[in-house]
């Protein structure tokens, strides 16, 4: 046995295993096992499987919503929305900043995920069935804002851009 495996099984034994190792192998296993859940779901129950996934997915970021807003003590507006949006995406292992802020719109660029262009039967169709937790998380915290991803780095973009606004009707 080498000294490295030596000190390694001790620092397992020990429960020192470093939070970075974790944390990636937590999000890369979070992202293995959505998309064998949404390939089962579509195989054992079509499109209304998908559905019910997506539905679970908002229901959870919408669920959320109001504790990650409080226990981040943001204000529930534009910016209080996409700060937690942005701590949600370095929680899940998504690179991503606000590139444009103005008083009725908020357009964040998300450049890297731990998911996309990590795990081989990641796609559009699974990017599009995850959002619905974004979704949920945006409209539990303004409910009558719009959002909408207007680039996709899982369609060919360089990468993603969510545009979360009020239109001027509201």
């Amino acid at each position: 046995m080498s000294f490295k495996s030596f000190l390694l099984k001790r620092l397992i034994a020990l429960d020192f295993i470093p939070y970075s190792l974790r944390w990636k192998k937590s999000v890369s296993g979070i992202g293995m096992i959505y998309v064998g859940t949404l390939e089962m779901m579509q195989e054992k129950y079509g499109k209304d499987g998908v559905d019910n996934l997506s539905e679970v997915m908002y229901d959870i970021g919408f669920g959320q919503s109001t504790e990650i807003l409080e226990m981040l003590d943001l204000k529930r507006d534009l910016e209080g929305c996409a700060y937690v949006l942005l701590a949600m995406h370095r929680i899940f292992g998504i690179k991503s900043k606000i590139i444009q802020k103005e008083s009725n719109k908020i357009v964040i660029h998300a450049r890297k995920c731990r998911w996309g262009g990590h795990l081989k039967k990641w796609n559009a169709k699974t990017c599009l069935s995850i959002d619905n937790y974004e979704a949920g998380l945006i409209e539990g915290i303004l409910p009558f804002s719009e959002h909408r991803y207007t680039k996709r780095r899982s369609c060919g973009d360089n990468i993603c851009e969510l545009v979360i606004g009020f239109s001027d009707n509201n």
